[in-house]
């Protein structure tokens, strides 16, 4: 390790705080647009759009699962190329990546923001503006999630293996932050549609500065330049981590992709203020983080997995909530355990990954862990918003039932280690 390095202590502060600063950056933009794409959808009328399959008299209505596709299409980008830039970022190095990403969503989002202002304006309408939607956020996935996996890489590069908890506890957090903070610029939909997209591109540009100035490149792990053997996602040291995280990533997007068409339906209101609360709501959700990092993981010094039991029945908690809310209050409440919940989860199954791999692996299952969280984030929209289209509660009792399986499964599971 070069002396360049930061490790722990104050001289490191710069470094580390950019470095959590790129990861709730890139959880700011991977969830800004769940918030807005919604309200956006219908207001673009995709929910009203119609299929007619050639050479046939099929014809499809997917009304609000045509809105919740994009961000499954998104998301599913993003878990085919997150292993590829871990990989790279092994051969190459961190920073160079972390900057490539940040600033691909700059360029990413300009060209989404583009084609829905043409949809906005009437210029694009159907099939064609549903089409150029989806080019654009291909584009915007597959440069974007460069910074995710580089980052949890760099963390592990530059803390001990008695710090690497700690440590990603941290940069989960930040990233969870990020999460639950990106819907909250919806706010900003009085001004446009539009507004909260070129917010957060601002965000990730500032960063990108950032991160180009302050945060120290160290020498790529793998020194030889020769590509590694791909990590397999059912290798037997972390194949655990990855179905939980799978299982966590799919319930909180079908949890925030159809909550915006909850809010607006269960309430009886516009898509502006739909999208204003909800944003709040979000606000309620990333102080509930904060104060299970600060409150609860900042003080565990036991086994991660153990603070994944803790959080996981908070969200049970949630969706049950969710699905038997009839009040704003309730909506609120609901996404305050929720958040909570989330903090304790977060970083539990990724620090207790990483411990499982090699140095030279570190970069590699980075972006196996982010690629996890893309499939999530694909099925989970998919899954979603086909179960609001039978029943608004739909959703919310599914996310509850298989988290109970869940923590079923996790007791059953400790029972036998313990033998």
């Amino acid at each position: 390790m070069s002396d360049s390095v930061p490790t722990t202590g104050k001289s490191s502060f710069k470094a580390m705080f950019t470095l959590y600063l790129a990861m709730m950056s890139v959880g700011m933009g991977q969830t800004v647009v769940f918030a807005i794409l919604p309200m956006l959808g219908r207001e673009l009328h995709l929910d009203l759009l119609v299929f007619n399959l050639p050479f046939s008299d099929i014809v499809i209505e997917p009304r609000e699962l045509a809105i919740t596709s994009l961000s499954a299409l998104t998301a599913f980008v993003f878990f085919v190329v997150a292993p590829k830039w871990g990989r790279l970022s092994d051969r190459w190095g961190r920073k160079p990546l972390i900057i490539l990403g940040l600033f691909g969503y700059v360029v990413g989002t300009l060209a989404f923001n583009g084609v829905a202002y043409l949809g906005l304006s009437g210029a694009l309408v159907g099939t064609a503006l549903f089409t150029c939607l989806i080019l654009s956020r291909v584009f915007h996935a597959v440069i974007m999630s460069a910074t995710h996996p580089a980052s949890a890489a760099y963390m592990v590069d530059v803390t001990s293996v008695y710090e690497r908890t700690k440590g990603m506890g941290k940069l989960q957090a930040c990233n969870q932050l990020g999460v639950m903070v990106g819907p909250a610029l919806a706010w900003f939909v009085s001004i446009n549609y539009l507004a909260p997209l070129y917010i957060q591109a601002a965000v990730a540009f500032i960063v990108g500065v950032l991160v180009w100035r302050y945060l120290p490149a160290i020498p790529p792990a793998n020194t030889s330049g020769r590509k590694q053997p791909k990590l397999a996602y059912f290798d037997p040291r972390y194949r655990i981590f990855l179905v939980l995280g799978f299982i966590i990533y799919s319930l909180l997007g079908m949890v925030q992709q159809t909550l915006g068409f909850y809010f607006q339906d269960t309430l009886d209101i516009n898509g502006i203020r739909a999208a204003q609360l909800f944003s709040s709501a979000m606000v309620v959700s990333s102080v509930a983080i904060l104060i299970a990092q600060f409150l609860v993981v900042r003080s565990y010094s036991g086994l991660p997995m153990r603070l994944l039991r803790v959080g996981l029945p908070f969200m049970l908690m949630s969706y049950l909530l969710l699905a038997n809310a009839s009040a704003l209050w309730m909506l609120f409440l609901a996404m305050g355990l929720f958040g909570f919940g989330m903090g304790l989860t977060g970083p539990s199954f990724t620090a207790s990954a990483t411990m499982a791999v090699e140095s030279h692996e570190q970069g590699g299952l980075a972006g196996l862990l982010g690629a996890i969280a893309g499939l999530g984030f694909m099925f989970g929209p998919l899954i979603g918003g086909a179960l609001y289209r039978l029943s608004p509660t739909y959703p919310y009792w599914c996310s509850a039932l298989v988290m109970a399986v869940v923590i079923l499964a996790l007791s059953m599971l400790e029972k036998s280690w313990r033998q």
